[in-house]
């Protein structure tokens, strides 16, 4: 009967060879990073899962972390070297999508994968779980794609370009967080899933490592990197844990105590320790604000202050008028700049007919103004006059209309 799990060595040979960048999934991961940056683009679900399913991103990971569980350098550099050329890649790759891309603004699958939660940590421990145990198998699968979907590597990634080409610092900040969860808790629970292999492997009398042993100083340092790597993601986790309890419990309290209004704006700052909140809706007494204020405590924010801000409710007829009246402004306006346009060129061209009537050589006036609005005007001449002439001339004309900033003298034979 044959073994449904790879052996030992067939189980490292797949990982090591999931974890090499080649030329085939090099063109996959190109096809990816495009799919997933029109997916983010254009707002498509549909189009971001495809990216996700033939992503090849997980199989670095899971090489590292297979490395870091046997302390086999081979396979963690060969893991290590192909995540760092993938994300390069991808961020390079991106980066000119959403540069040159006519959809420049932010749509709800980009602004998604700007804020991290809890949910995405606890999404990708036990995706990596997941992983590490679907790769083990022999047989054809659906846990390794079922993965990929769940940990969502790449979006968040092509985020980050996005991030970059809009030169948007928080959402850079956000996506690339959201990456940084995803490989850090993969690549642990990989390492805890091998160890934990090799562990039943011994157990059960078959050749392998024990859970435990006597690391040497090379693997030590190993550990120490990734306990470095891994502490600040499980502070931040807990940090994000608290935002999302205290995020639910705001929510509650304007579910209960406030009635019904809608939440336009939440904005909880918890070093401050305050709520800022700001609803529409049928008009709060202040009686009901107050015992708002009373209750904190018995949703779990106590110590916290808590501001309202009301915005009246504004009907659908009067918000119509609003519309008109504004669109009406702006006609007016733009009727009385055409309006100021067309005096100021009837001017002009009855200042340029008064200049042409202060000499015989003048054959033509023309008014221009430079980028910096300095008024030009060239003088077209009939024949070539005296540089006297000229200098008595540009005087005469700039003491009639002082806005004139230049004088020019062009004849008709060089304009030809």
């Amino acid at each position: 009967m044959s073994r449904k799990n790879y052996l030992s060595p067939q189980f490292l040979t797949k990982i090591s060879e999931d974890g090499t960048l080649n030329i085939e999934s090099l063109i996959i991961l190109t096809c990816a990073i495009f799919i997933a940056s029109i997916g983010l683009n254009v707002n498509s679900t549909a189009t971001i899962i495809g990216a996700m399913l033939i992503s090849p991103l997980m199989g670095p990971l899971l090489a590292i972390g297979t490395g870091l569980a046997l302390y086999n350098t081979n396979i963690l550099r060969k893991g290590a070297i192909s995540l760092l050329a993938e994300i390069v890649i991808s961020l390079v790759a991106s980066t000119i999508y959403f540069h040159f891309s006519p959809l420049t603004y932010a749509s709800q699958e980009i602004i998604a994968r700007t804020s991290p939660t809890i949910w995405d940590v606890i999404i990708a421990f036990f995706g990596g779980s997941a992983g590490i145990i679907g790769a083990r198998k022999k047989d054809a699968n659906n846990i390794v794609p079922g993965v990929a979907i769940a940990t969502a590597l790449m979006p968040p990634l092509c985020t980050v370009g996005y991030s970059i080409a809009a030169g948007n610092l928080k959402y850079f900040l956000g996506s690339g967080y959201l990456f940084l969860i995803n490989c850090v808790f993969i690549t642990l629970t990989a390492f805890l899933g091998v160890k934990i292999m090799k562990w039943l492997s011994h157990s059960a009398g078959q050749p392998g490592l024990s859970f435990f042993r006597k690391p040497t100083l090379k693997e030590t340092g190993i550990v120490l990197v990734v306990i470095n790597l891994i502490i600040p993601s499980i502070l931040s986790a807990g940090h994000m844990v608290n935002k999302t309890l205290v995020d639910q419990n705001v929510q509650n309290l304007v579910a209960h105590e406030l009635g019904d209004v809608d939440l336009i704006k939440e904005n909880v700052d918890s070093q401050e320790k305050t709520i800022n909140l700001t609803v529409s809706g049928k008009k709060i007494n202040a009686k009901k604000i107050q015992a708002a204020k009373a209750n904190l405590a018995e949703y779990n924010l106590k110590g916290y202050s808590l501001n309202i801000v009301q915005v009246a409710q504004v009907n659908p007829n009067a918000e119509n008028q609003l519309d008109r009246q504004v669109n009406n402004i702006l006609n007016q306006r733009q009727r009385e700049q055409e309006q100021a346009n067309e005096e100021r060129q009837q001017e002009q061209e009855k200042h340029n007919q008064e200049i042409e009537k202060l000499s015989p050589a003048i054959s033509s006036v023309t008014a221009v103004s430079d980028n910096k609005n300095k008024q030009i005007t060239l003088i077209e001449l009939k024949k070539n006059i005296s540089a006297k002439k000229k200098k008595a001339l540009v005087k005469q004309i700039k003491e009639k209309y002082p806005n004139i900033n230049l004088v020019e003298f062009v004849q008709e034979s060089e304009k030809e």
